[in-house]
């Protein structure tokens, strides 16, 4: 008997494990379209709380940190891809994102620095920041 329950216990907890993980893609999704509507604010909200629902999923973070993006929320821009980069420091979209940010906010030499470790990381975006790296090698006046 005490066979089976433990079974029951570990079934439901696998259960409650699956309905997070769609609960929150299903929230990314709601944000998606709430975003696609031009709903920001509802977008925002589902987002956030697909993050809270899985907060070490790196995908469900990368999404919420290009809304913020979007929506010049840098700063919270620039947090959310940090935290991406450590859960997967190997994630070039990540640090593009967070190089566009820190270019933004005028931190130029971070900017530079981020953009080449995208490139590191996936050698076929030089032809994207190639340039762009290039621009931001050159002193400003």
């Amino acid at each position: 008997m005490r066979g089976r329950h433990f079974l029951i216990a570990v079934l439901g907890a696998g259960c409650v494990i699956a309905a997070h993980a769609e609960s929150a893609a299903g929230l990314v999704a709601k944000g998606d379209k709430h975003w696609a509507e031009s709903r920001f604010e509802p977008a925002q909200q589902s987002f956030e709380a697909a993050v809270a629902a899985e907060p070490r999923s790196a995908e469900t973070l990368l999404r919420l940190a290009g809304f913020q993006l979007s929506r010049q929320q840098l700063e919270a821009g620039i947090a959310s891809y940090k935290r991406v980069i450590g859960l997967d420091g190997k994630n070039a979209r990540a640090w593009m994102g967070l190089g566009i940010a820190y270019l933004h906010t005028g931190r130029r030499e971070l900017a530079k620095a981020a953009f080449d470790e995208a490139v590191r990381i996936d050698p076929r975006k030089q032809e994207k920041l190639g340039p762009l790296i290039a621009k931001l090698d050159t002193p400003t006046q």
